[in-house]
């Protein structure tokens, strides 16, 4: 009896493994327990427990097997679905990133619209604030362009628009922001720009214009374009920047259009650049 109780007592004092066992598989080790203390000395019983214990243990490593292959293809659907959720992720940022651009740019020219343009116009207007290196704008506006629907329709009127586009933007810099402001008024933002300069780039966008052969029904024929011109001042709000631009546009327009003029004070070209004669 010391030893049958010496054995439950080993057992009792067993230290943990780490893991519980399967229910099956615990009532058949405390049945061999109980029949260790009761009969120790019968053999036949013993081989019985033990083919039981081997038994249920192969029951419990298919059981694992079953659910392992079970897990593994849960992880496959989960790996096909991740695929398919960034697939579909992707696709709503492209689809974002189209409508970003078609809330930012002009449709038939490729430039910013009005409204993308203002926004940019008051960031660099912030920017000017603080770093005082000159922000200029130009004011443009196609002259006759009127006719050119009339004359040609308004298929060949597009395509005009979008010639203009390219001729202005082949001499403008990388830092400069074209866009569309009207049917056919377009803007320049010129940051870190002296008003010499912005003049230097009004008379190189007007004569890019005026060299630009555009293509209509009746063959090949040619615009111009009048451009205002004007340095924010001290203080200036961006709004009244493109004020005084326009202004400007306006003067050049009564004046005898295809020229560019500089404000604040009246300084009307010549298609030659030279002082216009009052």
């Amino acid at each position: 009896m010391s030893t049958s109780s010496g054995f439950r007592s080993d057992l009792d004092n067993a230290p943990s493994v780490g893991f519980d066992l399967f229910d099956h598989e615990q009532a058949v080790i405390n049945k061999a327990m109980d029949f260790l203390l009761a009969r120790p000395e019968d053999a036949a019983g013993m081989r019985l427990i033990v083919g039981e214990l081997v038994r249920a243990f192969d029951q419990s490593a298919r059981e694992q097997r079953q659910l392992m292959r079970a897990g593994d293809r849960q992880q496959e659907q989960l790996r096909m679905a991740t695929r398919e959720l960034r697939e579909k992720s992707a696709l709503l940022e492209e689809q974002a990133r189209q409508l970003r651009i078609l809330a930012s740019t002009d449709a038939l020219t490729g430039v910013y619209n009005r409204r993308r343009f203002l926004e940019l116009g008051e960031y660099e207007h912030t920017r000017e604030l603080r770093t005082r290196r000159g922000l200029c704008l130009l004011a443009l506006d196609i002259d006759h362009f009127k006719k050119v629907n009339d004359t040609h329709g308004h298929a060949v009127g597009d395509a005009t628009l979008v010639r203009f586009v390219q001729a202005c933007a082949s001499g403008l810099r990388a830092m400069d922001t074209l866009g569309r402001t009207g049917g056919e008024e377009f803007a320049v933002i010129l940051p870190e720009t002296s008003l010499a300069e912005a003049c230097e780039l009004a008379e190189r966008t007007r004569v890019a214009v005026a060299d630009a052969v555009m293509s209509g029904h009746a063959g090949p024929f040619q615009i111009t374009v009048s451009i205002g011109v004007a340095r924010m001042g001290p203080a200036e709000s961006f709004e009244t920047l493109m004020a005084r631009a326009d202004s400007q546009l306006y003067k050049a327009k009564h004046a005898g259009r295809n020229r560019w003029q500089a404000g604040p004070d009246p300084i009307l070209r010549t298609p030659s650049g030279a002082p216009a004669q009052g």
